[in-house]
């Protein structure tokens, strides 16, 4: 999944009520997040609770190659990109199928799609050009130089 065209480690979480995004992901966007109205109070699933007022509203993803749109409310996760929650799932009327990683949409104007989730954690290699936009705006990179060792059957 991408939002702003930089792919995200999204959770699809029918036990949140709203949707969110990590401050440090959305750093890197070239967007401002809009101040609400009032200050929401956020408990998580560990016990800890924190207050918010800052939302990313309209925000553009893309999944399966079709753009969609999420207001996405700022807090300091970290296993995470974006949570997806309920106000975001059932505006999109997705149907989730757990034992089979999948999520079935069917959104307003009638499209109909299937989105297969991974089985793990995976990291995306990006483009130089991406890493250096990520830079640019204070993110960390990490250089790593990998050789395998392994011999290949043949």
């Amino acid at each position: 999944m991408y939002i702003y065209g930089f792919s995200a480690r999204v959770l699809m979480d029918s036990g949140a009520s709203h949707s969110f995004i990590s401050a440090r992901f959305a750093s890197c966007l070239d967007v401002t997040p809009d101040c609400m109205t009032y200050m929401l109070y956020v408990s998580t699933p560990t016990g800890t609770s924190m207050y918010t007022d800052s939302v990313y509203r309209s925000c553009e993803m893309s999944i399966e190659g079709i753009s969609l749109y999420a207001d996405l409310i700022v807090l300091p996760i970290r296993d995470f990109d974006v949570i997806l929650g309920m106000d975001w799932l059932s505006a999109h009327c997705a149907c989730m199928d757990c034992y089979n990683k999948t999520v079935y949409f069917c959104i307003p104007d009638g499209t109909t799609f299937l989105f297969k989730g991974d089985k793990g954690f995976s990291t995306p290699i990006i483009s130089f050009i991406q890493a250096s936009r990520y830079l640019e705006k204070g993110c960390e990179g990490y250089l790593a130089y990998i050789i395998d060792r392994r011999k290949e059957k043949g």
